[in-house]
């Protein structure tokens, strides 16, 4: 596999603060919404996301779709169903083939909420709306379980077992690819390594971490409580074992969460993450239910 290219912004020392770019409306901070958010949920309550773009949409078109309908729709409603946090990545454009397109974790009350929206019609449809944008042969998603003594590659894991609440806090993500002079079992091996360490060393502040590993690439994701408890965590490490495509925080991202209003969006050009921002509906007048991510 090629090398992949890196933003000259981003450094596999130390994730950089604020790389993520969106012309969408003044970004509001996790403190100023927290008192909207309900608390914390299960680590397998999320549905881990890796999506390849239509090979028949245009990379201007799919960055576009994607910002002006599917992320924000996602939050809009999705929230209405049990959705507790929404935090997409869309990778850069030169990135290597192979790489999914767009990645995201995306929170429920449950797995139950998720595993109901078949039973709404507006779960439906959103689950439809992907078929519009992804290529559904090769996207995947799925519930996380705890990892143990196996990585399994294509297998989303959890690494604690406690509840957090992912739209308030500190989340950043690292994508990497396996080095051409690894292979994959060995590739896979090295990141179980790394991860076990992480459980048995972990820095006070973590409270979640999420994993992906395929047989070329890693997905990592980390919460912590706060931005400064970050920086004593082990994230960059990971770009030892793999080539850095991305390294980054996520952006707190505020949208119009009405389905009425008139809201063009967001602005995507790719490399971003996106914390999206919205009010959680109130469990005892909307219904439980989830969607295809």
């Amino acid at each position: 596999m090629p090398k992949p290219k890196t933003a000259k912004s981003q450094k596999a020392k130390s994730p950089k603060r604020g790389l993520s770019k969106t012309k969408a409306k003044p970004a509001t901070t996790t403190a100023s919404v927290a008192k909207t958010r309900g608390q914390g949920v299960p680590p397998d309550s999320v549905r881990v996301w890796r999506g390849y773009k239509l090979a028949s949409l245009p990379d201007q078109t799919f960055l576009a779709n994607l910002g002006a309908i599917f992320i924000p729709v996602t939050a809009i409603l999705q929230r209405l169903f049990g959705l507790t946090a929404y935090l997409p990545t869309v990778l850069p454009l030169e990135k290597p083939a192979g790489v999914p397109d767009e990645i995201a974790l995306v929170f429920y009350t449950a797995q139950q909420a998720y595993n109901d929206t078949k039973l709404i019609v507006g779960g439906r449809a959103y689950s439809l709306l992907h078929s519009a944008v992804f290529d559904l042969t090769q996207s995947q998603s799925g519930f996380p379980t705890l990892l143990g003594s196996k990585l399994d590659v294509d297998t989303p894991y959890y690494l604690f077992p406690e509840s957090a609440d992912w739209q308030s806090g500190f989340t950043q993500v690292f994508v990497g690819t396996r080095k051409t002079s690894v292979d994959p079992p060995a590739f896979a091996a090295s990141i179980l390594n790394f991860l076990n360490h992480l459980k048995t060393h972990r820095p006070a502040g973590l409270d979640g971490a999420v994993v992906c590993v395929s047989s070329d690439w890693v997905i990592y994701w980390e919460h912590w409580k706060t931005e400064g408890a970050s920086l004593h965590g082990q994230i960059s490490g990971l770009a030892e074992l793999a080539d850095l495509l991305l390294l980054q925080p996520y952006t707190p991202t505020k949208i119009d969460s009405s389905i009425t209003d008139h809201y063009a969006g967001l602005t995507v050009e790719g490399g971003e993450s996106f914390n999206i921002l919205f009010p959680l509906a109130d469990s005892s007048k909307s219904a439980k239910g989830g969607a295809k991510k």
